[in-house]
């Protein structure tokens, strides 16, 4: 018994590195997991950063209506990604074959998978480093080894350490960590709350974006909407150990988006009192016993933030090549380095945000309405069948109406609102939609119309999905076709 045990959490171990389908009865993350999971991945380094933004943005309650919108809204779509992902069990960088081809996923992947989520792993490990040296500058400690860099380098070094021992012992820090983090954010509040006085802090006007106070709430508004679309490639990551598909659907949902928004709170109040944008520097002023507590949640928040975004690239990579051992998967992570030393990610987090949402917005939005045309439904063996003629081969490999689709929701944003120059052109149009949310739209909306007149007419990655005949009952949802090993037999 004990023997099989020990086989089972190996195969679970493995599934959680590489490829491999996650069949229903290995799939163990309930509600509360997936919650606490999602709030874990957002709500530590990047709800500092980006809830810093909204603060300085827009008094207190716009703040927070921008906060709990702006990360919701896009979950209410992007997160079909994640009932999908459940469904099937199957990774995210595979599942990108059925909309893009197998070429254009591999051209997809590398932009919108490596590099940015590389990126994101660069905010979190920048953190760290200087939340060390103020912590050490605190202490009166100089020198070499107060250096942000090299703490930077050293949170990299934990962080990668960590996802080589285990990914999954992940989910059991996440079920200690994230109450932890939760409770910490309170007492920050209350912090915030007695040191400032909360009639004043919901009267502060900050000193925003833009001397419009409109055009700067917009702006904030995009940051937060930056966010919720961000996440097109994490959903596999955790949905494909859901139990069930609104499991994947929800749990991303609640996790990313209205926790998300609440929880921000303490980040908005801080930003608002600080005048600031750098979550490093929200308590200055504050005791030796509140900057402490502050440092240390940041310093646990940061690895395990970190964590998450290399756990995407690990898997991803593995998905591409793989043969390749799980300890270089991790070190292709490495290059988050030069991001220690280069910090424009870290210091126009703004820019960099809404640039995300510009492009990845139109990006999910296109998967979500191909698989609503696929039913939710696919064919795993044409999927990872990556030769000429195969089911989602498309034309020359690539789906040229995707990528039509994916320009012109891009263009739409870009139209509209520049996030490099933050310069607006159409603010008649911007201070009522933004430029993400009608950008998805816009390419949804072109997708659509195109694969209803090119693709599906012809059954153009539209592959027939074989159905299984069952010879006894299977209380499990959707079992794989290719997975299959007994109990039924597949028809063609």
């Amino acid at each position: 018994m004990s023997s099989e045990t020990s086989v089972e959490r190996v195969i679970a171990e493995e599934a959680t590195k590489s490829r491999l389908l996650v069949l229903p009865g290995e799939r163990t993350l309930g509600l509360r997991d997936m919650v606490l999971i999602q709030i874990s991945f957002s709500v530590a380094t990047w709800m500092l950063v980006t809830g810093a933004y909204i603060g300085f943005s827009a008094p207190f309650w716009p703040a927070m209506i921008i906060s709990v919108f702006g990360t919701t809204f896009p979950l209410l779509f992007h997160s079909f990604i994640g009932k999908m992902t459940t469904k099937w069990g199957i990774d995210g960088s595979i599942l990108a074959r059925a909309t893009w081809g197998p070429i254009g996923a591999a051209i997809i992947l590398p932009i919108f998978l490596f590099l940015v989520y590389m990126v994101w792993t660069s905010i979190p490990v920048v953190m760290f480093g200087r939340v060390t040296h103020e912590a050490l500058a605190f202490l009166n400690i100089g020198g070499f080894w107060a250096d942000p860099r090299l703490w930077g380098v050293i949170a990299f070094f934990c962080s990668a350490l960590v996802l080589w021992r285990s990914a999954a012992v992940l989910f059991w820090f996440f079920r200690f960590v994230t109450p932890t983090i939760v409770v910490v954010l309170i007492l920050l509040t209350v912090r915030t709350v007695a040191e400032y006085g909360w009639t004043n802090l919901v009267h502060i006007v900050p000193e925003g974006f833009d001397p419009n106070p409109d055009m700067s709430y917009m702006i904030g508004s995009e940051i937060a909407i930056g966010l919720g679309f961000s996440w097109v490639f994490c959903y596999s990551i955790y949905c494909r150990l859901a139990k069930s598909e609104n499991i994947g659907f929800f749990g991303p949902a609640i996790g990313w988006g209205p926790a998300w928004g609440l929880l921000s709170a303490p980040a908005i109040m801080a930003a608002l009192a600080a005048g600031v944008t750098d979550p490093v520097y929200l308590l200055e002023g504050a005791g030796a016993g509140w900057v402490a507590v502050y440092l240390l949640f940041l310093f646990g928040a940061n690895i395990f933030s970190a964590v998450c975004t290399m756990y995407i690239v690990s898997l991803a990579a593995r998905t591409l090549w793989p043969k390749l051992p799980w300890g270089l998967a991790v070190l292709i992570n490495a290059f988050v380095i030069i991001l220690v030393f280069w910090t424009k990610a870290y210091d126009q987090f703004g820019k960099f945000i809404t640039l995300i949402g510009a492009t990845m917005g139109p990006l999910g939005a296109i998967m979500v309405v191909d698989y609503m045309l696929k039913g939710f439904q696919l064919n795993l063996r044409e999927v990872y069948t990556q030769k000429k003629g195969s089911g989602y081969w498309y034309h020359w490999g690539v789906n040229p109406y995707a990528f039509v689709a994916l320009a012109v929701g891009a263009a739409v944003s870009f139209w509209m609102y520049n996030p490099l120059t933050s310069a607006v052109a159409h603010p008649g149009i911007f201070k009522i939609a933004g430029a993400a949310i009608p950008s998805s739209l816009a390419a949804g909306v072109v997708y659509y119309g195109l694969a209803k007149a090119f693709l599906r007419p012809k059954r153009i990655g539209f592959p027939e999905v074989p159905t299984v005949r069952r010879t006894r009952k299977v209380s499990a949802a959707s079992v794989p076709e290719v997975a299959l090993a007994e109990g039924g037999t597949v028809e063609p």
